[in-house]
C-alpha cells in the first residue's frame, strides 16, 4: 500500500520529491518533527487500544498485562500473589520470553492485529518504552526517548495503522447508495473525493456525508479522531498524495529511492510517484490486469509449444537410434532391409 514502509534516505535539498512535497503540503509542515514514544503510540495504537492501553475487551485486548509480563519485579510480584514460588532466574526467563513475544507481535502482528513494518527499530524501542510507562513498570521513565520523523512518515504511520483498519487500499469509489449500504471508500480515492481541508475537518471534528438515493446528509459511520492534530491529518493527505495506493506505487517508490541514493538524479531522469490526480482508475486497472493476463497466457502457450516440440524431437531421435541398433537403417525416410549374407559375393571387400 503506497510506499514499502521505509521511505528511503533523507531527501537532499535539491531533490525534486522534496520540492514536490512542499507544493503538495499547501503551507503545512514539510520539515522533520520530533516524536516521542507517546506520539508513536498515539499515531499507531490508540485508535484500537484507547488512551489507557486497556483496549475494548473482548474484541480488543489490553496491552497492559503483556507489557507488565516483561518486567522481572512484576513477574515476581504476580507469582507471589498467586502463592507460587519462583526463582529469580526462572522469573527472568519468563520476562525475557514475554519481551520477545511482545516484539514479535509488534513486528509480525497477530490474529486480529496488524504488523507495523512502517516502524523502524528505534521507533519500536521508543514505543515499547512508552508502553512500559503506560503499564507503570518501574524505571520506565528513564527509558523514554525522542527521535525525528518526516511529515510523510507521520502520515504513513497513521494511514497504515489507523486508516487502514477500516479503509482498504484499493477498490471502487462507492456512490451515495453504496455508502448508505455500508461501503467504505478505499484509500486510493480519498484525495480525489475530498480536499485537504475537508479531510482535516472530517477526521478531527466530523462532517456530514451524502448517502442514499436520493442523496441526503448523514452523520456517517466514521469516528472522530480528536487526538490527531490538523497538521497530522495534513500529513496523511500528503502521504496519500505522494504515495497513492496503486498497482505500481511500490515499484515507483522503490525505483525513485534507488535512483536518489545512486547520486542526485534530476527531475528529467526519474519521474516521481504519481499525484492523486493521476491515480489509476478502476477501468484502467482492469484494462491493465486484462493485458497482463493475456500476456501471461501467451507466454505459457509458447512455453508449452516449445516443450512439446522438444519432447517430440526426443521421441523421434530415440526411435531412430533403436532402429539402427536393431539393424534397420533409415535413409531419407525409406527403410533399407539388411542384405542376407548369402547374397554377398565371396570376393567382396571386407571393408
Amino acid at each position: 500500500m503506497g510506499s514499502t514502509g521505509r521511505l528511503g534516505p533523507a531527501l537532499a535539498p535539491r531533490d525534486p520529491m522534496l520540492r514536490r512535497a512542499a507544493d503538495v503540503a499547501g503551507g503545512y509542515r514539510t520539515d522533520a518533527v520530533t516524536l516521542h514514544g507517546e506520539d508513536i503510540y498515539r499515531l499507531n495504537c490508540r485508535g484500537c487500544h484507547q488512551e489507557s492501553g486497556q483496549g475494548a475487551p473482548p474484541e480488543i485486548n489490553s496491552v497492559i498485562n503483556p507489557v507488565r509480563a516483561t518486567s522481572l519485579p512484576m513477574v515476581m510480584e504476580k507469582m507471589k500473589a498467586r502463592g507460587l514460588e519462583v526463582s529469580a532466574h526462572d522469573a527472568a526467563e519468563m520476562a525475557r520470553q514475554a519481551n520477545d513475544a511482545l516484539l514479535k507481535r509488534l513486528h509480525e502482528g497477530g490474529e486480529n492485529m496488524p504488523a507495523f513494518p512502517q516502524l523502524s527499530d528505534p521507533e519500536v524501542r521508543a514505543l515499547v518504552a512508552y508502553l512500559k510507562q503506560l503499564a507503570e513498570v518501574t524505571g520506565a521513565a528513564r527509558e523514554q526517548a525522542s527521535l525525528k520523523a518526516s511529515p510523510v512518515h507521520i502520515g504513513e504511520q497513521i494511514v497504515k495503522s489507523t486508516c487502514h483498519t477500516c479503509h482498504g487500499a484499493m477498490g471502487t469509489n462507492p456512490d451515495a447508495q453504496q455508502l448508505l449500504e455500508g461501503s467504505i471508500p478505499p484509500l486510493s480515492t480519498l484525495t480525489t473525493r475530498v480536499s485537504r481541508a475537508e479531510m482535516i475537518r472530517k477526521v478531527t471534528q466530523g462532517a456530514p456525508i451524502a448517502m442514499g438515493d436520493p442523496a441526503l446528509p448523514y452523520r456517517g459511520r466514521m469516528p472522530v479522531f480528536y487526538y490527531l492534530t490538523p497538521e497530522e491529518v495534513a500529513d496523511v493527505y500528503l502521504y496519500l498524495t505522494l504515495y497513492p495506493p496503486g498497482q505500481n506505487a511500490t515499484e515507483v517508490a522503490e525505483a525513485y529511492t534507488l535512483a536518489m541514493s545512486a547520486g542526485g538524479t534530476t527531475d528529467s531522469q526519474v519521474d516521481p510517484p504519481p499525484t492523486a490526480g493521476h491515480t489509476m482508475s478502476t477501468a484502467d486497472l482492469q484494462a491493465q490486469n486484462d493485458d497482463d493476463g493475456i500476456m501471461a497466457i501467451l507466454s505459457l502457450s509458447v512455453a508449452a509449444l516449445l516443450a512439446f516440440l522438444l519432447l517430440a524431437f526426443g521421441v523421434w531421435l530415440s526411435v531412430r537410434e533403436m532402429k539402427k541398433l536393431s539393424g534397420v537403417e533409415v535413409t531419407d525416410g525409406v527403410k533399407a532391409e539388411p542384405v542376407p549374407a548369402a547374397a554377398i559375393p565371396a570376393n567382396a571387400s571386407a571393408a
